[in-house]
Formats: structure tokens, sequence, C-alpha cells
């Protein structure tokens, strides 16, 4: 077939007997080649004859270039992956993925990487666009690899195809897209199927607003909804039923089970959840009134008329999607955590105002520190500070009243407990000690005065046990000399001194009496004289 302008389409053209290419509708001459069959010489320059023009194959070669064809084979590896992980030869998928991996391959980032890899990695990041419930460990399975080799694949190929908004974000996986799936698997399209998919798609709704799915993978959250939905509708199912569906621990899934039961939505029947999903889901889907007053455009799409909260309508969708709204569930961890230490610093500086704790560093005139005071001292001056309702004042039972401590008794008690606890009241010392310069932690300053401190004091304590050693009498025993010297070399824990005494131990064996002797001297005679007797015979 050959193109002919005049017409506008393509014809099959005639060839004449002179070997021109003409049109066979309108006559127009397309080519103005001529062919013979006949070989004919000419002479050239030198005088020497040579075959007249070119010579032309009649048989077309059918291998085509080496990059078509290895796109050819990758279309084909894609196609083989989709029947086998979706089911399915969906020709869109392998459209999509192919031109993902052209695009890989255009910036040689298919070089030092398994093809295989790339081609598992172009086929989930579709599946990621098209929003299609398949999880990256169901590719990494199918390959059998680590799961962890494949995303770190995946990652680059975002990175690389600029899909990736930003190196720390990417767009969130919404989990109610995999409960059809999970469900279908646990269930095997039961009756209660569709009820135990809307249930679910109400928990993760309700975990949305409660900011449970923020920094967690979507498989937790769904096993944990698909748990719970099956629970309540009746359907027998184990956590480890779960735990083999949705590729997760059993662990995970009881701990995203407790965060659950902490939230509003546990308390809630299955009618009432519904019901109050229904309601915030229409509350979250209308922007409130007022809601860009006074503010800008606070997302990229500078150029947009603003929805709600400086956001514009698709930054406000996205919002909603991922976050849930923010109706209905609780603050975020990041506002709860500010408010903690905003409480705390309230807290710290009320104390620090009403002189109830004093510093480590400022201790005030007449005050023992903390190391000092103990803790039975402390334990009495909240005795004395607190309610005097309860302190059994009016108790006239002499029993309960030879209970009570006289102020010599608590003094004494406080003494023995602080000389017993001394060890245990240094080191808390030196812990709150160290966590009040924590913010002094990076400076070279810092750092090098604790390490000549920790110096100092290992110094010291080398020097005191050699005065210790120098000043001790000479030993006594062979035993006492043996034992400092194992205490010494720090080996004295793994020595059995009974045993060690009784080698040592030098006392004389005690005197048997003249009575025993004499009578053993006449028994061996005896013994003699009837050996004698045995003899003459």
């Amino acid at each position: 077939m050959v193109w002919c302008s005049h017409c506008g389409k393509n014809v099959s053209g005639l060839r004449p007997y002179d070997g021109a290419l003409a049109c066979n509708l309108c006559g127009r001459i397309l080519e103005n080649y001529n062919y013979s069959n006949d070989v004919q010489f000419v002479k050239n320059a030198a005088g020497q004859s040579q075959a007249s023009g070119n010579i032309v194959s009649s048989v077309q070669s059918g291998v085509s270039s080496s990059r078509q064809r290895r796109f050819r084979i990758a279309r084909d590896e894609l196609s083989n992956l989709t029947v086998a992980l979706i089911g399915d030869e969906r020709d869109d998928l392998v459209d999509f993925a192919a031109q993902f991996f052209e695009m890989a391959a255009e910036q040689n980032f298919t070089k030092g990487r398994r093809t295989e890899l790339v081609q598992c990695s172009c086929l989930y990041l579709t599946c990621r666009e098209k929003k299609l419930p398949f999880l990256l460990i169901d590719f990494s399975s199918y390959l059998r690899v680590s799961v962890y080799e494949l995303g770190s694949v995946y990652l680059q190929l975002c990175e690389l195809l600029y899909i990736v908004k930003d190196k720390n974000y990417e767009e969130l996986v919404d989990p109610s897209i995999f409960i059809p799936r999970f469900s279908y698997i646990l269930l095997k399209g039961g009756t209660e199927e569709k009820a135990v998919v809307k249930t679910a798609r109400d928990i993760i709704a309700s975990m949305k607003r409660d900011w449970m799915q923020t920094g967690r993978k979507p498989s937790g959250i769904c096993g944990a909804a698909l748990y719970v939905a099956a629970l309540c509708h009746g359907v027998k199912c184990s956590k480890s039923d779960i735990v083999k569906i949705v590729h997760i621990c059993e662990a995970t899934l009881t701990k995203r089970l407790i965060e659950f039961e902490h939230t509003e939505a546990a308390s809630l029947t299955v009618d009432e959840l519904g019901e109050r999903e229904r309601v915030l889901e229409k509350s979250s889907s209308t922007p409130p009134p007022n809601s860009n007053k006074g503010t800008g455009l606070l997302c990229k799409h500078k150029g947009q008329d603003p929805s709600a909260y400086g956001l514009c309508k698709s930054c406000y969708e996205d919002f909603v999607t991922v976050s849930g709204g923010l109706v209905g569930g609780s603050d975020p961890p990041a506002f709860q955590r500010a408010e903690k230490e905003r409480m705390e610093k309230e807290a710290a500086a009320r104390d620090e105002n009403e002189g109830e704790f004093g510093s480590l560093n400022q201790v005030n005139v007449g005050e023992k520190p903390f190391s000092e005071k103990g803790q039975g001292e402390k334990y009495w001056d909240d005795g004395e500070a607190s309610d005097e309702s309860g302190n059994l004042s009016d108790v006239d039972d002499s029993e309960v009243d030879d209970i009570f401590l006289t102020e010599e008794e608590k003094l004494l008690k406080t003494t023995v407990f602080d000389l017993e606890n001394k060890d245990y009241f240094e080191k808390q010392a030196a812990k709150a000690f160290m966590a009040s310069n924590a913010s002094n932690a990076d400076s070279p300053d810092y750092a090098r005065k604790l390490v000549e401190a920790v110096k100092k004091a290992r110094k010291e304590k080398q020097q005191k046990r050699a005065e210790e050693a120098k000043n001790a009498p000479p030993p006594a025993t062979a035993v006492e000399a043996v034992g400092r010297m194992l205490e010494k070399k720090r080996i004295s824990g793994q020595i059995n001194y009974d045993i060690l005494e009784e080698l040592f131990d030098t006392s004389p064996s005690p005197k048997r009496s003249k009575i025993n002797t004499d009578m053993e001297e006449a028994d061996m005679e005896g013994e003699e004289g009837s050996e004698h007797e045995d003899t003459d015979e």
C-alpha cells in the first residue's frame, strides 16, 4: 500500500512496464524508480565494466530493531503478570504499564536492576493510579522476592517519573478499596458479604476521622475493620484467618483493635455507626459557610477560587478523602502532642512559682538537696500538707494509737531508709541532673566537661582503692592473703571459700587416747601370733 496525496488515502498502485509506480485510481505517478530483472553493464571511468544499478532484496527482513523487540517482550511479560495477578487480561492496564516501562527504559532505569522488578513496579504503579485493590506484597509473593527490595525499586521509579510530589510525601491509599476483595476471600461470596463490606467501610471512615489511618499501612486498617465487621454480623472467624488474608502479623491486628477500642465509635452499635457516618459524610461534603473569610488560598493552586479552609476544590476533596473531614473525630496526634507539651509547661511554671519543687542547680538556703533529703522525709512532708480529715486524729482506740510513730521514731526510720538507699538517691539525682542539662547535650563544651567529670570520678575511685590497699594491715592467715589477691583480680565471685579454707587448714589432728593405742597394739600382736601358728602346722 502506498499513500496517494491526490486521492488522500492508501492505494495498492500499479507498476507499468517502464517501472514507475502509479495510483490505480487517479493515475498519479507516486514513485519514478525503474526496476529491471535484467543485468546491465556499464563502463566506469577506468574503462572497466561493472553492473549497473543496485541490488534490491525481494524478501524484507522480519527482524525488528533491538528496542522494538525489547518493548514487545516486556509487553508480553506485563500481560502475563496481569493475567496471573488480576485474573483477567486487561489491555488498558497493560498499555498503561507498558508506557511507564518505556519511559523508565529511555532513562536507563533498567540498567543494574532486574527486569521483572521494574515491570512489577510499573504494573503496581498502574494499579495505584487506577485505584485497584492490590498490595505490593501480592507482586512480591508472585515473584518470590523480598517486598522491601521491590518497594525500593518502586519508590525510585516514582521519583524518576516525578510522580511523587515530594520525596517525603506520597498520596495515601484508601483502605476501603481493599474491603470487597478481602471480604470475598473471607466469606466466599456468602449472604452476609454486602453487610460486612458496608460496616467495614463505615469503621474505616470512623478510623480516618480519629487519625488512625495516618502513618499506618492500609492492610492493618482493613484487617481490624474486617474482623470487627465480621463479628458484628455473626460471621465466625479468628484473628489467624484475617492475618492470612491481609498479610499482617497478629500483633499488628491486636494493636489496631486496641486503638479502635479507645475511640468513640467502638461504643456504638452497627445501626448507630451507619447513621452517624451518613450524617458526617453529608456535613463533610458541604463546605462550611464563611470558612474562607479573611484568608487566601493556602494550597499551591493560587489562581483558583477557594472552597473551604483556605483550599481549592480539588485540594479540599483530597483532604476530606484522606482525613475524613474535621467533624466527628478526635484531634490529630500532632495537635494532641502540642497540647500535652503546653499543659506540662504551664504546670511546671505554676509549680515553680508556688515553690513546691526546687531546681537541682538552685537549692534554697537551709533546704536539703534531693539526694540528702531522702524519700522518707518527702513522704512525711506530704503527709503534713494533706487533708486532716484522713489522718485518723479523732480515733480513741489505744490499739490504733500505737500504730502512729513518734517524732523520734520518724527520724530514726527516715535516717535508716536514707542510709540503705543512698546509692539509689544518688543515681536518681544524677539522672535528674542529666535531664535538666539535656538542652546543652549538643554543645561541645558540655560534652568535654562531661568526659572530664567521668574521668575524674574514675580516677578518684581508683585512688581510693589504692589507698585502702596500702593502709590495710598485712594478712593474718594464708586464706586472707589468697582472698585479697582474688578480690584484687576480680575473680572472687567464682571461688568457693569453704573449700579454700579447708585447703589451708593447718590445725593438728586430734590426739588419740592411750587406752585406744594399747588396745590397737594388743590386737596387732594377736594377729601376728595366729599367723605363726598357721605356719608351724
